[in-house]
């Protein structure tokens, strides 16, 4: 225990030593003396109607509208300019064939009228190594039929039994002679996969039929050696019978199969280039995209125009005068040494309250950590006045504030000396300050017991101000510091949070009698 007691007046004056854990009568910026007080906040309404631009204003057009503008047309026009340039140097044809159902294909008779799924098969089968060898045979053209495939791409147009056939050529008559290759060599071959189905099923139907005369004539040969009045005579004429049942069925269902439609489809349209239409000339396409683009980045600024802008905290500028004071914007990463931070502790140390000096440092919003936090506790030290620095978005420190709220620590086993007239809080069970392994405490209900504030209270007592890093007062954490704290300073991000909340935040500051030093923007 005597290890972990904290040499926390070690330099201090004999005034500094009796300190009673409130700053009741630092010296303004002025040179006077404040006297404690518990002064009550004007709360004044931050709403600022006045940022709404109809298209109407003359602030509508503005220099980032002209820009957005003039860049979204350039852009389009070179797109299509681009694309067009593209497209000249394309030799593009297309043919268009109908398929009819047919036997020995995907698209057959089996399938209902209007199941047209098959079809997709049907142009997968057109872009075969099979149909492109055949294709180059006809063409009379040497090469791989993977070459030729590359150039090929098939489509079916929704509820249709068309395939379109697009193929691509170094020029307009070859990429014609491709298109209407493919479709006159795909045509027939269905037909003569059709006809191979045919063959083999008319062939199996032909061996059939003779298997069953043969047995019927072995059978009636049986039949001539008996007797009249055999006992076997019955019973073969019974499988005679049979046999010329098999016969009949056999020879009609070979009729069929010699009646079967041979069509496989026919040509819609031969091969014909195709020209693109107006995108594919650059003089017209670059003019229609750049006006496009103009007219749709027009309509969003009108519409976004013609709409209520929501209560959006832009900067210091949007708040109302009446409120806490705008201390300064701060660039990040924040310095100790900036003047904006010296305002804030110079603020900071003339706050007047009867309450121990705890002051927390947040965003308005839901950010997660304050930018501004690290950099006045560097400053309040430079100072020579001594500062606890309560850092709740580290796991260690929340670890540490966790167990003196749960009194399972007092102050002298949390606190650690951290360089001349500053100190932080470790768990009770890492004193030589190492990083924990541990996984974060949750402080959402803890902040908001009465034991939160007596704690706070117990470390003022202990320096001559507690500094507590927090996230955003919209968090959980942050609404319950709030209401602990006798003092907070506000940041503000840009377009992180909006008019609204700040105005919950002055009201609940008003209600818990807590301090709002002022508001700092912060910008990256």
């Amino acid at each position: 225990m005597g290890q972990r007691r904290i040499a926390w007046i070690r330099g201090r004056t004999p005034a500094a030593r009796s300190h009673s854990g409130a700053l009741a009568a630092l010296p303004t910026l002025d040179g006077a003396t404040r006297p404690p007080s518990r002064r009550r906040l004007a709360i004044t309404p931050l709403w600022n109607r006045s940022r709404r631009r109809p298209p109407t204003d003359p602030g509508f057009v503005t220099p980032r509208l002209v820009l957005a503008a003039v860049l979204t047309a350039a852009l389009c026009a070179g797109a299509a300019v681009a694309w067009a340039l593209h497209r000249e140097d394309e030799h593009v044809a297309t043919a268009v064939i109908m398929l009819h159902p047919l036997e020995g294909n995907a698209y057959s008779p089996g399938g209902r009228g209007d199941d047209l799924v098959n079809l997709a098969t049907e142009a997968q089968v057109l872009r075969s190594d099979a149909v492109a060898r055949a294709v180059l045979t006809e063409l009379g053209l040497d090469g791989e039929p993977a070459d030729l495939l590359a150039t090929v791409s098939v489509s079916v147009p929704p509820n249709t039994q068309l395939l379109e056939i697009t193929t691509r050529g170094p020029d307009d008559s070859t990429a014609v002679e491709r298109a209407s290759a493919f479709a006159d060599v795909y045509l027939r071959f269905r037909r003569s996969r059709t006809e191979s189905a045919i063959f083999e099923r008319t062939s199996r139907l032909d061996e059939l039929v003779g298997l069953r005369e043969g047995e019927r004539n072995a059978a009636l040969a049986r039949l001539d050696k008996l007797a009249p009045d055999a006992p076997k005579r019955t019973l073969i004429e019974q499988q005679v019978q049979e046999v010329v049942v098999q016969i009949s069925s056999l020879r009609a269902q070979l009729a069929a199969a010699q009646a079967v439609s041979l069509d496989p489809g026919q040509l819609v349209t031969p091969g014909k280039v195709d020209r693109g239409g107006p995108w594919a000339d650059p003089m017209r396409a670059g003019p229609a995209a750049g006006v496009l683009g103009l007219l749709l980045v027009l309509a969003v600024a009108v519409v976004r125009a013609g709409r209520p802008v929501p209560d959006v905290v832009r900067g210091l500028e949007d708040l109302a005068d009446g409120g806490p004071a705008p201390l300064g914007v701060l660039r990040t990463p924040v310095r100790a040494d900036d003047d904006v931070i010296a305002h804030v502790r110079s603020a900071v140390l003339a706050v007047g309250s009867d309450r121990p000096a705890v002051v927390t440092v947040a965003a308005a919003g839901r950010e997660d950590e304050a930018a501004s936090f690290a950099a006045l506790v560097d400053s309040l030290a430079r100072a020579r006045f001594e500062v606890i620095a309560v850092d709740l978005t580290r796991d260690d420190d929340a670890a540490a504030m966790a167990e003196l709220v749960q009194l399972r620590a007092v102050v002298d086993d949390v606190l650690l000396e951290d360089g001349d007239f500053r100190s932080r809080l470790v768990p009770s069970d890492d004193p030589a300050g190492e990083p924990s392994d541990e996984p974060g405490v949750d402080l959402a209900d803890l902040v908001a017991s009465a034991e939160m504030q007596r704690s706070l209270a117990q470390l003022a007592k202990h320096a001559d101000v507690v500094v507590v890093g927090s996230p955003g007062f919209a968090t959980a954490v942050g609404r319950g510091l709030l209401a602990a704290s006798s003092a907070v300073v506000v940041e503000l991000r840009p377009r992180a949070c909006t008019l609204p909340e700040i105005d919950v935040l002055l009201t609940e500051a008003e209600r818990s009698g807590t301090e709002v030093v002022g508001f700092v923007e912060v910008r990256p």
